[in-house]
């Protein structure tokens, strides 16, 4: 590994992260059908801002630790494919934090303040925002995840025990259901949503073992 620090830094910053979005999404409601946010929903969701506001929390240390993966190299970034995956989840993650951040600053203070039906197309404006977001984000860093937790199989970089590899590849791969769902309308796929929590939670652990690998 050709600088340790930066691994144990990243994998720490991992850890911190992974941990805050799943504690997020643990209270998120299940999406409404489709990727705009309803006004019912975020009116009847109280904590709609701080749920946002920890996801985006999280998602921002996601960039940072995987940013520090990057310059950690070595047997992290070895094949060239692990490199393009953390590369993928570092730019995914630039984007997608638009999402959480407008969620937890922006659309519960219009929803509160009657923008729905008074302003309705900045609500409308701040929904096509959030898609934006999502669509340059979400896809890829679900992409850079899924291939570490390929790789992770593949090339035992971790030396993760294999029923927790397969178990990771698992939960990120039913992470897509939800976006796929909204996307093509088989919104039953939604509550797939929740299976960011495992898959999130794994990435904390992956984090932790970059860290005391070191």
């Amino acid at each position: 590994m050709r600088n340790a620090d930066a691994a144990r830094a990243g994998g720490y910053v991992l850890v911190l992260a992974g941990l805050l979005v799943a504690l997020g999404l643990l209270f998120h409601p299940v999406p409404a059908g489709g990727f705009e946010e309803r006004p019912s929903v975020l009116a009847n969701t109280p904590w709609w801002g701080p749920i946002h506001i920890a996801i985006a929390a999280g998602f921002v240390l996601c960039v940072l630790g995987s940013l520090l993966v990057l310059v950690a190299g070595g047997a992290l970034t070895h094949p060239w494919t692990a490199a393009l995956s953390w590369g993928a989840m570092t730019v995914g993650m630039i984007f997608f934090t638009g999402v959480a951040l407008i969620n937890g600053w922006v659309m519960h203070y219009l929803t509160a303040h009657g923008a729905p039906t008074s302003e309705p197309l900045v609500y409308d404006a701040f929904n096509r925002l959030l898609l934006g977001y999502g669509w340059l984000g979400n896809p890829l860093f679900l992409a850079g995840l899924t291939g570490i937790a390929v790789l992770e199989l593949r090339e035992h970089t971790l030396r993760m025990p294999i029923t927790l590899a397969w178990a990771g590849l698992v939960v990120v791969v039913l992470s897509w259901g939800r976006g796929i769902g909204s996307a093509t309308g088989l919104y039953f796929l939604e509550p797939l949503i929740f299976a960011n929590v495992p898959a999130f939670l794994w990435l904390s652990y992956y984090g932790l073992r970059i860290a005391r690998n070191v």
